[in-house]
């Protein structure tokens, strides 16, 4: 879960600002466990470990996956918009 509002580079290349409070499933750690890589959808993002508290998954509530599915959402209507607009250049 985010700690703070978070700009972030998302591996395909886009930019986003996720909110306090998102939660996202990690990856991996990196960089000496100092970078944490998240997931969204089928693309990841890394950001550093003092913008994530860690939560088991078994503690993961309904409203942080609530959280999570609509990022999803975002994520994946942004990504057909995208196609659709390069499609038609």
């Amino acid at each position: 879960m985010l700690t703070q509002d978070t700009p972030v580079q998302l591996a395909e290349g886009t930019r986003w600002m996720m909110d306090k409070g998102d939660t996202f499933p990690i990856v991996m750690f990196k960089e000496q466990q100092t970078k944490v890589v998240m997931q969204l959808a089928g693309t990841t993002f890394l950001t550093s470990v003092i913008n994530v508290k860690v939560i088991e998954e078994k503690d993961v509530t309904p409203e942080q996956m609530a959280t999570y599915r609509t990022n999803v959402q975002h994520y994946l209507e942004g990504q057909a918009e995208k196609w659709k607009t390069e499609k038609v250049k």
